[in-house]
């Protein structure tokens, strides 16, 4: 076990040395006699005091040390220090659609499963896995993929790792990165150069076939919510006027009269394919195995000069484009791979920042105990001074009647 802040440990300790001590001194009223000569005095309660180097109170000086102690303990951040272990491996494993053959994927990645510390799997995002990861790849492997399926990041996978290495840093000598992806022309962005120079060592890359670029599933079906009995749209209590429309990278200004609002979530198989000016979906576009059709929800201007403009036929061009994200799958290139793979030795532990843990799984358990304990202190403070008082009110009835 280590203490994150050891400092209250020290705090703790002279805080019940101070306890202790103040046990061994104790104050108490002066031994009191009845004189013939000053029996006309009148009574008053004695104000002098005198101490006593004499322990006393045992018990109640145990709780009270043991309530400083625990306090000083959970202040101080305890942690189980993992099983020690020269080498920790971050394994990291792409799940998106650059994938090109799910099950060479997971040929690759069950070479360093046995070894791994640390489990990732990643597409636009990183998420570690505790639990099975072999369970995740193999569901991957069978899972049919549609064109809607997300794209690879590996800033999003060297982000994730980052954050594994910081927990595992107190576990390890040495921290070792496996990425095994297609390492795509899409799945890098602008970010991941400098998101790779944080990780201060080299890194293990392992290529596996990228897929291929689909062509368009057939010709584009188009379909308006005015005149189709789709389920994605639902009539508008109130219609409303919106100003624009994009579609890709084309946009049409115009004030439409929109009568529609989407009634379901874009999912794996639905994604939206162009947005109103304010956010909402505006068409939606579906993948089926023999053609892609795309539902449109936009009315199309009936008066003026809207629909003679260029902008509009860019517009109505890019309705009937062909379906699904554009994909860059060609491999990265050389160069680019020497800067994500890196040179030298792995990374040294110490040159990770360990992990900003704010509450651990102990200190919680001690504070309770603490809390119990101060109840059970009171208790026993009270009873000890209900029985002084009576031994001190027996004394002086005994004193006066001798």
């Amino acid at each position: 076990m280590i203490f994150l802040a050891p400092a209250f440990l020290a705090v703790a300790g002279l805080a019940a040395l101070v306890v202790i001590g103040l046990h061994f001194v104790s104050t108490r009223d002066p031994e009191s006699d009845v004189l013939p000569t000053v029996r006309f005095v009148p009574d008053h309660p004695v104000r002098a005091t005198r101490a006593a180097a004499r322990f006393q109170d045992g018990w109640l000086m145990l709780l009270r040390v043991l309530l400083v102690l625990l306090v000083g303990v959970a202040l101080a951040r305890p942690q189980f220090r993992p099983p020690h272990r020269t080498i920790a491996r971050v394994l990291a494993v792409d799940l998106s659609r650059a994938v090109g053959n799910p099950t060479e994927l997971a040929d690759s990645a069950g070479k360093y499963f046995s070894d791994a510390t640390a489990v990732i799997l990643f597409d636009a995002a990183g998420r570690e896995v505790t639990r099975r990861p072999g369970d995740s790849i193999a569901a991957f492997a069978t899972a049919r993929r549609s064109f809607a399926a997300p794209r690879g990041s590996l800033s999003a996978a060297l982000i994730t790792a980052r954050r594994a290495a910081a927990r595992l840093r107190d576990g390890a000598d040495s921290l070792e990165l496996v990425i095994v992806s297609p390492f795509a022309e899409e799945e890098r962005d602008a970010a991941t150069i400098p998101i790779r120079a944080l990780w201060p060592g080299r890194i293990t890359t392992v290529r596996v076939s990228s897929a291929a670029v689909p062509s368009s599933a057939g010709p584009v079906k188009v379909e308006w919510a005015d005149s189709s009995g789709s389920v994605l749209w639902a009539r508008r209590p109130r219609p409303d006027t919106v100003t624009a429309v994009r579609a890709g990278d084309a946009v049409m200004v115009h004030p439409f009269v929109r009568r529609w609002q989407a009634a379901v979530e874009a999912d794996s198989a639905t994604r939206v394919y162009a947005r109103w000016v304010d956010g909402e979906p505006a068409a939606f576009e579906r993948m089926s195995p023999t053609q892609c059709i795309r539902t449109i929800a936009i009315p199309l201007p009936t008066s003026g000069d809207a629909l003679l403009r260029p902008g509009f036929q860019r517009f109505l061009s890019s309705l009937v484009a062909p379906c699904g994200h554009p994909m860059a799958l060609a491999p990265l290139p050389s160069s680019f791979m020497e800067i994500i793979r890196g040179i030298g030795p792995l990374v040294a532990t110490g040159s990770v920042e360990r992990q900003d843990a704010r509450a651990t799984p102990v200190a919680p358990w001690l504070l309770g105990v603490a809390a119990l304990l101060a109840l059970v202190e009171i208790t026993v403070r009270r009873r000890h001074a209900t029985r002084r008082r009576f031994a001190d009110e027996r004394s002086r009835r005994s004193s006066e009647a001798a």
